[in-house]
């Protein structure tokens, strides 16, 4: 008997040791996918600020020689040509400090002859000034198109390439990216199965030993499957934060739309809206499901969700296409977790955030209550949180003006009763606004 109980403990001791290495090698390999991503994004940005600040500086050169060129005032040319000379300097400096940041990168090449021939192109301005100045417009002319304008060529062609070749890095960094979520899913599975084997030993122990080592084993494996869960939550809560932070709201969006979708519900709950569908359990899933709405971000080229302007017909088309690749997202990787409920509430969530009351949104064009009623109150928030946060593309919207729009899109773009529901909640909004960005 004290055999067999020494071999079951031995058991349990090595499922115990295997559980926690496979919990550290998932946190490892988590940790170490964010910095690499976060290290490509951040020199990724330097390097377009860098090749931004250039074309700004040759558009502008290019500009200036030929108001020169047109000049007839004699008082004009030391003007034009002390911002010239300073605009070449200008230029020096950003094309030594992005050639220092892809010196180690074979990418650098590209850039290398550019760099090289600047000399040149600064000869080539100055005798185009001196013709100018002397003038000989039409000479100068000439020597603009021959000289100056195919090295602008050059440099916009070679900028061109880097740019693409650093999307190519970053598309090749979401794949990892993905694929970490993969191995992530198979290590929290394998850990579960871990878990349960030890479970199924210490049961054999408990009714070897007596009904006391029952009660005290079931509190100890209860304690630690919740921290299993909760560690699982977490990297879920971690990687939809890693995905926000790529347009630079590092998480926050997750946050405030957790807490917007929370309390939304509950005041649903609270005035018996909805009731045949929200219970503690609908709740519970809702708070957990809320950080992946977004999820399919991480198939969006950075060059399209960090644009600054306007995305294009295409672009929009690409961007349009993250709720069903969400959707898609969380069937494929948490597929084998057994919360049915739970998965089945973030895919609806992540596929259909989009979708407007009047039918008129995407991926599917659904409308009224064929829409989730977990997306339809996160319509409501992601798009509050969007109009009040500020983006690359736009500057933050007053909550006034945002409670305004929300209101005003009651019924055509958002669940009339949802939305009203919001309305209610301004002060509680506003409060929690103040608290989180540290107003008084």
């Amino acid at each position: 008997m004290r055999k067999m109980t020494l071999h079951i403990l031995i058991s349990v001791l090595l499922a115990s040791v295997a559980c926690i290495m496979g919990i550290l090698l998932l946190m490892h390999n988590i940790n170490i996918i964010s910095d690499r991503y976060e290290e490509n994004i951040r020199v990724t940005l330097e390097n377009q600020r860098l090749m931004s600040d250039i074309r700004g500086n040759i558009y502008q050169t290019e500009s200036l020689v030929w108001q020169h060129i047109v000049n007839a005032e004699e008082d004009e040319y030391d003007r034009y040509e002390t911002h010239i000379n300073e605009l070449m300097e200008s230029l020096s400096g950003l094309f030594v400090e992005l050639e220092t940041n892809l010196a180690d990168d074979e990418i650098g090449n590209l850039l290398h002859t550019v760099v090289k021939q600047h000399v040149g192109f600064q000869s080539n301005t100055t005798v185009v000034l001196d013709l100018s100045r002397n003038g000989s417009k039409q000479s100068a002319q000439y020597y603009v198109t021959l000289k100056l304008n195919p090295w602008f060529d050059t440099v916009n062609e070679t900028l061109d390439q880097i740019n693409l070749d650093m999307d190519g890095r970053l598309t090749e960094a979401a794949r990892q990216m993905e694929e970490s979520i993969y191995t992530a899913r198979v290590v929290a599975i394998l850990c579960l199965i871990v878990v349960v084997f030890i479970i199924v030993v210490c049961v054999t122990v408990v009714f070897s030993r007596g009904q006391k080592i029952v009660g005290q084993q079931a509190e100890e494996q209860k304690s630690h499957q919740q921290r299993v869960m909760e560690l699982q939550y977490n990297t879920i809560v971690g990687m939809a934060n890693l995905i926000e932070g790529r347009d630079g709201d590092t998480g926050e969006h997750v946050k405030r739309t957790g807490w917007f979708v929370d309390k939304i519900a509950r005041k649903l709950t609270a005035d018996s809206i909805y009731a045949d569908q929200i219970d503690e359990v609908f709740l519970d899933n809702l708070r957990k499901a809320a950080p992946l709405h977004d999820i399919g971000k991480i198939k969006v080229p950075d060059a399209i969700l960090q644009k600054p302007g306007k995305l294009t017909t295409e672009e929009f088309e690409i961007m349009k296409n993250h709720a069903a690749e969400g959707g898609a997202i969380i069937y494929e990787t948490m597929g084998g977790i057994e919360e049915h409920d739970y998965i089945e509430m973030a895919h609806d969530m992540a596929q259909y955030h989009h979708e407007k009351w009047d039918g008129s949104g995407y991926p599917e064009g659904r409308s009224g209550e064929d829409i989730p009623l977990c997306a339809r109150i996160m319509a409501v928030a992601d798009v509050f949180d969007a109009l009040i946060s500020k983006r690359c593309y736009k500057e933050s919207m007053p909550v006034d003006e945002a409670y305004r729009i929300i209101e005003d899109s009651a019924g055509s773009h958002f669940d009339p009763v949802i939305a009203a529901a919001f309305i209610t909640l301004r002060d509680e909004v506003v409060t929690y606004l103040h608290e989180i960005r540290g107003e008084v």
